[in-house]
């Protein structure tokens, strides 16, 4: 059977699925099946591509981060992802568009999830118990928003 990986229990847990930091590059294929891409970043390490979820090892080939800061409503592509191994259910990662901070401080608060909103190289960002960010664009829109731009963990 497939298994769906939920952006809300990324965001409670840190975890894309049974997916965890600290994890090996071949675990990591191993469980999600083959990626849409896979740099090799030279000294740094490597990217796994889901659609635009990115997943970076170190030079080990460990797992050390995990984020999707491509997001963007008018492309389901940089949220929507499914393969022969799983599919992922993308929240508030979807086609409503001009979400804000405040608009994504209600939705998790509605859902029990406790954060604060932190100074993030320089622009306000949600950051979740969990550790894991949620991120808005740091220039307003023409409309005066800061867009919703995705999320991360870099434990």
């Amino acid at each position: 059977m497939k298994m769906l990986i939920r952006i809300l229990d990324f965001i409670k847990t840190g975890k894309f699925g049974p997916v965890e930091i600290g994890m090996s590059k071949a675990k990591v294929l191993e469980v999600l099946g083959p990626p849409d891409d896979d740099t090799d970043l030279d000294g740094p390490g490597s990217i796994l591509l889901y659609a635009w979820y990115e997943l970076f090892f170190d030079p080990d080939g460990i797992l050390k981060s995990i984020q999707n800061d491509n997001y963007n409503p008018k492309d389901t592509g940089t949220y929507f992802f499914e393969n022969e191994k799983f599919s992922i259910d993308p929240w508030f990662l979807n086609e409503v568009q001009e979400q804000n901070i405040e608009s994504i401080s209600r939705l998790l608060s509605d859902n029990g999830i406790k954060f604060e909103i932190v100074d993030y190289y320089g622009r306000n960002v949600l950051k979740v118990n969990s550790g894991v960010i949620v991120d808005f664009d740091e220039d307003e829109n023409e409309n005066g928003i800061k867009e919703l731009i995705g999320v991360r963990y870099w434990p």
